[in-house]
Parts: structure tokens; C-alpha cells; sequence
């Protein structure tokens, strides 16, 4: 079982009677509740710790070199500041994601800056506790990738490395109900491999659809209620929402990760930076 360390930073011990405003009415004890059965699915087990002192904020990220999988961090108000906790997490291996409840790029001058960010994995700002939920997403869109390239660290053949992608992904995240991949065939896109329910769409025009759209526009989509999108090709009277990212290699996009959900709305940024970072490992890898 993969372990998480879930860190708070100062005054989050207040949180629910401090300028409820801002940061709201929940406690603290209620946001731990809250990611514990948000990720249970996923079976992690969560340590959660708080302080307000940098120091005892430094030994805990120290502590998580063999104790733990990866980190969760609301930094508070060190966030501005402490190069002390940022120097902490760039001396270990342990993948960190920075979190906030409000998204800083909104607040005051000096809360916009960051001296973290830049040595964790990620950073997730301004979604309330799901930005700690969005966190643990983000650590195991992390896992994901590294395990893709481990597992493929041999530089496989095209169709080994598509199915290993499609595998992995699948299984790593449950609301991932069909997991696929398409590839460029001339106008067209033809359905390599996936994970889910038989799909009636196997070739679809580039242009057509919400995957031909993301080839021919040449970005990453994602559509948080397919039913709403008048480009949608029904698959399933399931899925619910959908997110699409181009594969490149080299300059030339050869294909596309596709990927459909039964729940409304549950992809969002975290999942396109790490998929497209899996993109990025399919075009390194491809031959």
C-alpha cells in the first residue's frame, strides 16, 4: 500500500473559525476526513501532520525519504518565504505536490510568490480541499508516469509500449472507466488499444468528434460534460465527461491518449500536465 504524508503549515490548525471569508468554515479535522474518504478508492494510507513551526516542518519532509511515498504540502505562509522548507524538499527523492486552498495568483502581491513550487511535482491553488484531494491525484499521475518508464526502460516495440501505457493508466486511476489509444492513419484516427467497454468508434476522422477536434487543433481538450458538447461521438451512454491529449513525436503528432469517465467533471489540470506527460514519454520512446 502507497503512503501519503499530508502536510499542513501554520495557522491551518484554525482553520474554520479564521477568516472564514477567505478559507471557509471547514476545520482541519474535517478537510483529513474529507481526503481520507474522497482517495479511498485508491487505497493510500494518509498521514496527516500540522505545526506552525518551520523547523518541525523541516524534519517531517526529512522523515519522508523512507517513511512515505510522496508528500502533500500546504506550506501557509512559509510558502513566501522559507527557502529553509523549499531547500528540504529539494534534498529528497520523495515526489512533493505544493497545495493551497485559495488560489494564490489571485490574492495579495506578496502570497503570489511561490519559492516552493518550482521543486515540487506540481502545484494545485484555489480549489478549497480538493486541492489537497487534486494533490493526491497528482502524486499518483506521478507514480504513473515514473512506472511507464520504468516498465519500458528497454525502449519496447511501438505496440508493447502502447498497451503498457494504456494498462497502467487504467488501473491507476478508477475513475478512468475506458482508457485508449489513437493513432494517425492518413485523415483519420484508428483505435490501437484500450481498457473499458468495446468502443463502436475504432477509426474517426481527424476533425470529427472531441478526439478528432484535439488532433486537428493540435491541444490537449477537456470537456467536463460530454453531453453538453455538440462535438461529442456517443460511445457509451455512461461516460459522462472526457479528456483528450495529443501524442507528438517530434514535431508530428502520430497519435492520442483518450480517456472517458462515468462522473461529470473529474479531469482537470493535474490530469493534463500528467498525461501529457505520458504523451511525452510515448514520443521519446517511439521508434
Amino acid at each position: 500500500m502507497k503512503k501519503i504524508d499530508i502536510i499542513h503549515g501554520p495557522n491551518l490548525n484554525l482553520l474554520g473559525s479564521r477568516e472564514t471569508e477567505i478559507y471557509g468554515t471547514e476545520s482541519l479535522e474535517s478537510i483529513n476526513s474529507y481526503v481520507n474518504s474522497a482517495a479511498e478508492e485508491y487505497g493510500i494510507a494518509f498521514d496527516f501532520f500540522q505545526s506552525n513551526h518551520e523547523g518541525q516542518i523541516i524534519d517531517r519532509i526529512h522523515s519522508a525519504e523512507n517513511n512515505v511515498d510522496g508528500v502533500v504540502i500546504n506550506p501557509a505562509a512559509f510558502t513566501h518565504y522559507s527557502i529553509a522548507i523549499r531547500d528540504a524538499i529539494a534534498a529528497i527523492k520523495t515526489p512533493v505536490v505544493e497545495v493551497h486552498l485559495t488560489d494564490i495568483s489571485q490574492r495579495e502581491a506578496f502570497r503570489k510568490i511561490s519559492v516552493s513550487a518550482d521543486v515540487c511535482v506540481d502545484q494545485i491553488c484555489g480549489f478549497g480541499k480538493n486541492s489537497y484531494f487534486f494533490g493526491v491525484e497528482a502524486l499518483v499521475g506521478h507514480w504513473a508516469v515514473n512506472r511507464i518508464r520504468t516498465e519500458n526502460s528497454s525502449t519496447p516495440d511501438n505496440d508493447k509500449l502502447l498497451r503498457s501505457v494504456v494498462e497502467i493508466l487504467h488501473e491507476s486511476f478508477p475513475k478512468y472507466d475506458w482508457t485508449g489509444i489513437y493513432l494517425v492513419d492518413g485523415d483519420a484516427l484508428v483505435l490501437h488499444n484500450f481498457q473499458g467497454a468495446p468502443s463502436p468508434h475504432t477509426r474517426i476522422p481527424i476533425g470529427q468528434g472531441i478526439c478528432g477536434a484535439a488532433v486537428a487543433e493540435e491541444e490537449s481538450i477537456i470537456v467536463p460534460d460530454v453531453n453538453a458538447d455538440p462535438r461529442y461521438l456517443a460511445c457509451s451512454i455512461e461516460t459522462k465527461s472526457e479528456i483528450v491529449v495529443p501524442i507528438y513525436s517530434g514535431k508530428n503528432i502520430i497519435g492520442e491518449i483518450d480517456i472517458d469517465s462515468h462522473r461529470p467533471d473529474v479531469f482537470h489540470k493535474h490530469d493534463q500536465k500528467f498525461l501529457e506527460q505520458v504523451a511525452a514519454v510515448i514520443g521519446e520512446k517511439w521508434k
